[in-house]
Order: C-alpha cells, then sequence, then structure tokens
C-alpha cells in the first residue's frame, strides 16, 4: 500500500516539474495540490508540507474509504443472501477465473482485470448503484477562475462564482431513464414488493453490467458519463477509489468463493423472538430484509444498514 502511494506521489511530482502542459479551464485535483505543496518553492523558501506531511494527508484521502468499503460489503452480501440466483453465477465467475488458485496466490495483474470485468465486478457496481456511499455530493463554484457553465438539452448555463450545488446521486443512480428495470432478469423477484420503487433489493440486476460476452470474456457496461458516480467524477473525484475498488473485490472474490450466503427464518435465527407457534418461510425472511435495506438504511459520515438482517454463511463443497 505505501508503495502504491509513493508511486502515485512520485508520478505526480514529475508531471508537475515538467510542466505538462494541462487544458486552462481544468481545474488541479487533490492530489496534485497535495504534490505541489510539497515541492521546492522557486525563492527557495519552506515549501508548504514537509514529504511526510504529504505522504499522510495523500494515505488519508486515499484510506479514507476503509470504513464505506465495510458498509458497501454489508450491502453486497445482503443483496446476495437475497438473489441466490445471482450469488451462484456469480460464484460461477469466481469458479471459472480463480479454478482451484488458492487465496495467497490470487494477484493483482493476474486476478483483477478478470474479477472486476466480471459478475463480481457486475455486482459491486449494482450495490455502489443502489446504495451509493455518499447520496449527495457537494459542489462549488470558486469565485475567481475560468467561469463554470453545465449544459442542460443544449442550452448552457453559466454558474455564478460561490455557488453551491448537490448533486443527488441517489436519484441519478435510481433515476428509471437512465436505469431502467431489464423484466429479462435471471433472477426475478416474487415478493410482494417486487413491483414497488425504490425498494433496492428488487432493483438489484448485476446482469444490467454485463453489456457484451466475447467467449469466456465479459465487457461491463461503461455508463454515460454523470450516470454513475459513486466516487464522483473529474478532478475532484476520489482519490482512492481504484484501491477501493481492489480491496472490494478481494474481499467479495475471497468470501464467495469459499462460502455462500443465505437469509435466516426466524425459525432458525437464534436470537429471534419467534416462538415458533407461526412457520416462517424464506419469502418472508426476504419480505423482512427488503423493508431493512430501504427502511434502515442511515447516512452519516456515508450510508450505512442500521436495521439487523440474520444470515448464515455456509462453507461452499
Amino acid at each position: 500500500m505505501r508503495r502504491y502511494m509513493e508511486e502515485m506521489k512520485e508520478r505526480k511530482e514529475i508531471e508537475l516539474q515538467q510542466n505538462l502542459p494541462t487544458p486552462s479551464n481544468k481545474p488541479q485535483s487533490i492530489l496534485e495540490l497535495l504534490v505541489q505543496a510539497g515541492l521546492p518553492v522557486a525563492d527557495g523558501s519552506q515549501p508548504a508540507l514537509r514529504p511526510d506531511q504529504v505522504m499522510g494527508n495523500i494515505w488519508t484521502f486515499v484510506f479514507a474509504g476503509h470504513e464505506t468499503n465495510a458498509n458497501t460489503l454489508t450491502f453486497i452480501i445482503l443483496l446476495l443472501a437475497c438473489h441466490p440466483v445471482a450469488q451462484r453465477a456469480m460464484q460461477a465467475d469466481l469458479d471459472r477465473i480463480l479454478q482451484d488458485t488458492p487465496p495467497d496466490q490470487w494477484t493483482y495483474d493476474a486476478h483483477f482485470n478478470p474479477l472486476i470485468n466480471s459478475l463480481v465486478g457486475a455486482v459491486i457496481n449494482e450495490a455502489l448503484r443502489l446504495f451509493t456511499v455518499l447520496p449527495v455530493i457537494p459542489k462549488y463554484v470558486p469565485p475567481t477562475g475560468p467561469p463554470v457553465s453545465i449544459t442542460i438539452d443544449g442550452q448552457v448555463h453559466p454558474l455564478p462564482p460561490d455557488m453551491i450545488a448537490f448533486i443527488n446521486t441517489s436519484a441519478i443512480h435510481r433515476h428509471p431513464q437512465y436505469w431502467p428495470r431489464r423484466d429479462s432478469s435471471t433472477d426475478m423477484m416474487t415478493s410482494k414488493n417486487r413491483t414497488k420503487r425504490p425498494f433496492a433489493v428488487s432493483d438489484f440486476d448485476p446482469e444490467r453490467w454485463i453489456q457484451a460476452t466475447d467467449g469466456a470474456k465479459n465487457v461491463l457496461l461503461n455508463p454515460i458519463p454523470g450516470r454513475f458516480i459513486p466516487f464522483s467524477e473529474g478532478s475532484r473525484a476520489c482519490l482512492g477509489y481504484r484501491f477501493a475498488l481492489v480491496e472490494l473485490c478481494a474481499s467479495v472474490a475471497i468470501i464467495f468463493k469459499l462460502s455462500s450466503v443465505r437469509l435466516l427464518t426466524r425459525d432458525e435465527d437464534n436470537n429471534s423472538s419467534n416462538s415458533g407457534a407461526t412457520a416462517d418461510t424464506w419469502e418472508a425472511a426476504r419480505d423482512r430484509a427488503e423493508l431493512a435495506l430501504s427502511e434502515g438504511v442511515k447516512f452519516d459520515m456515508s450510508l450505512r444498514a442500521v436495521h439487523s438482517v440474520p444470515v448464515q454463511f455456509e462453507a461452499r463443497k
């Protein structure tokens, strides 16, 4: 991890020191600002940040997504527990790509791209679409600098200096015009909530991301810019998004290569207050999970589930 950050910092230092041309209307990224603050100053004065401070700030921005990744992984596990057909399809991709290679021999170079372009990546993207890390992204127009504008339906709208705007990522990610429900899904819900919106469980459809299949190689959908922004976009996008994807991919791969997850009924859940007088069904457990993932989600530093959903992990045979 440290080597990854040092290489990222060194590449940006070389780029800045060579004064590589950039478009005049392109704002500096957070990484550029941090590295620039640690470069020697022309007048001989001390740079604004020492090397250790630059690395410390880069570490903060890159690793800050650790908790949000944990929350996203929770959503992935619960969604797959509600969709066993999708779970088995993803596990088939895991078996095809990883075969019998033990986890301690998995490598980034050999396995990340095949995994992220399979149903593993599709499941991660679909979970990020339905449970966006940041439901609202604030944006700010600087008081000085080049003019900023947005184009809507071919019409240019100038944005005034000091303007604050909020992008509703949850609405974008669930807009039916951009993300229509695919009735051809192989894992159709039979829940009584199936036709209700915006229940995330009923909308979960990883196969929407499989754009094309070339033999054994999948090609994931590349959405039109602005329609899928779990890590924001542009120069202010999440600095550690690549690390976040690698971490999520590795976590999903090792969990579901070795085990499967299923919902527990109240009769199976040791913590349930169900007396056993009325038999519980898996469909009823899924209905409760569906409601928990709709009504039991809270946003503080990131989006997270606050209502418990009982599940059980079982070793794959």
